[in-house]
């Protein structure tokens, strides 16, 4: 084989491999910018002034503006606990307990980070908001049929991204080293 189409034939590689490792680590994170607990997913240095380049590339991505990574924690996910994508046209619980927090915010979002356009104009419930139990227990339901409590509407055909927000948590270290006991679960419960 000459030089030219080995050289062209291994830069190609490169270039693919390149690209293609770039856009996983911008779209998804990798161990050393996420932190992942069960179907959450963290990015650690998102709101810090140092910040690594593929979480900088990930926020202006995304457009987000994060806050101080001292005043809040934004957990994302795409999959349910059992790993399989979410979408609009399933009815999912995300069950938990109150997060410790001065605040916290359950959101869902198109894929793209749009909210979803639903009759409510309801896309999120906070800890101001939502119907609890007395030990703090919750359960949102995401369903694009009306559902009874605490009912995010979903669109059919659209792919769903959930965002936790944390604001002032009361306990850092505890979502960070024990997320997975402290976060809500996604549980797929039916699609249609």
């Amino acid at each position: 084989m000459p030089f030219l189409t080995r050289f062209l034939l291994f830069a190609s590689i490169a270039l693919i491999l390149g690209l293609g490792t770039t856009w996983r680590a911008v779209s998804g994170g990798f161990f050393a910018t996420t932190a992942r607990h069960g179907p959450w997913t963290l990015w650690l240095r998102e709101g810090t002034a140092d910040a690594d380049p593929y979480t900088i590339a990930h926020i202006a991505r995304e457009g987000s503006l994060p806050v101080t990574a001292a005043s809040a924690m934004t957990f994302t996910a795409t999959r349910d606990s059992a790993g399989s994508r979410l979408t609009g046209d399933c009815t999912y619980e995300v069950k938990g307990y109150a997060i410790p927090a001065l605040w916290w915010n359950i959101a869902a979002f198109r894929k793209n980070g749009e909210t979803m356009p639903n009759k409510t104009g309801r896309s999120s419930f906070s800890s101001a908001n939502i119907l609890a139990a007395p030990d703090g227990a919750f359960v949102v339901r995401l369903s694009p049929e009306v559902q009874p409590g605490n009912w995010l509407p979903l669109e059919r055909g659209e792919r769903v991204a959930l965002r936790l927000t944390v604001l002032r948590p009361l306990a850092p270290d505890v979502l960070l080293n024990a997320a997975g006991r402290v976060l809500p679960t996604i549980t797929l419960v039916e699609c249609s």
